[in-house]
């Protein structure tokens, strides 16, 4: 679809201010949009989901772009292209590495109930895969398991389980109660395309709780503390037992993760009803929710796919 004729070089322009103040949530909010940085998380809006991409700036000057601007042009909705100058761009976003676009926010995140809980139609496989027809609407999960993060304050961190939850398998990622933006453009980023591919929803705890309990889903509490009635299980211990739950779940379990600083809140493991901890085998005493989320992950869906 269209390129432009003008190139952009004037970082003061209304459009360029206009592009800019997608950084700031109230203008997201207000109009609809969000700001799409780098060339990974551009890649993969343009890949997935083209219908909801209006404009791709970019400085050429650094980098052609040429997979993407194909992408672009062989999309069946119009995509707009820019040609901008390097003072452009980061007037744009300093963090957009040659490269953003605008793209719709609307119905992106998405509810509870638009949760895939069917059982997964094959053996768990190796390799994910997604329709190529309409990859929004048609994600298919590769591993019986949904990630969950509590108050999950910090953007990178958040980012990256997103990726992580992706790259894993996962059904869903649940932000319960106030964790930051899923549009925040840190997010975005660090979430590398993974917002374009995994479903993505936005909880209060409340509603996340009745959610779990109206299907009866299992919730397992990333705690290294447990409560007096709910000792931490071992994660080794956890993974070589076969009917514990999340490595042949009698239903789709929760894997819940805590705030950064604080962890998960007493009353929040309790109801859960069962908590799960990492080992720890030097002298490191915790690792990071990011990491902690990675080491979950991946270790859980490992263990379904050999069971």
């Amino acid at each position: 679809m269209p390129f432009s004729q003008q190139f952009m070089d004037n970082p003061k322009a209304d459009r360029v201010k206009r592009v800019a103040s997608l950084r700031q949530a109230s203008v997201r909010r207000r109009l609809g949009l969000f700001l799409v940085e780098g060339p990974q998380a551009v890649r993969e809006a343009v890949a997935y989901m083209p219908e909801r991409v209006h404009d791709v700036y970019i400085d050429t000057s650094h980098n052609p772009h040429d997979d993407i601007i194909s992408s672009a042009l062989e999309a069946a909705n119009p995509i707009y292209l820019h040609h901008v100058s390097t003072k452009v761009m980061e007037a744009i976003s300093p963090d957009a590495q040659s490269i953003a676009a605008v793209v719709s926010s609307e119905g992106l995140i998405r509810t509870l109930d638009d949760i895939d809980l069917n059982p997964l139609n094959t053996e768990f496989s190796e390799i994910g895969s997604t329709s190529s027809d309409n990859p929004e609407k048609n994600y298919q999960p590769q591993t019986d398991l949904i990630v969950a993060c509590w108050q999950a304050r910090d953007p990178g961190n958040e980012g990256t389980l997103i990726r992580t939850a992706d790259a894993s398998g996962c059904r869903a990622i649940i932000l319960v109660d106030d964790s930051a933006h899923p549009l925040n453009p840190k997010v975005v980023r660090s979430s590398a395309g993974s917002l374009f591919h995994i479903p993505v929803i936005q909880a209060s705890t409340e509603e996340f709780f009745a959610w779990a309990e109206k299907h009866s889903l299992p919730i397992w509490a990333a705690d290294i503390h447990g409560t007096q009635e709910h000792a931490p299980y071992d994660l080794v211990t956890v993974l070589a037992d076969r009917n514990s739950g999340l490595v042949k779940p009698a239903a789709t379990p929760i894997m819940l993760f805590g705030n950064e600083a604080r962890g998960l809140p007493t009353e929040i493991v309790e109801r859960a009803g069962r908590a799960v901890m990492i080992p720890l085998y030097g002298s490191a005493e915790s690792l990071n929710l990011a990491m902690s989320g990675a080491v979950m992950m991946y270790s859980i869906a490992m263990a379904q796919h050999q069971g």
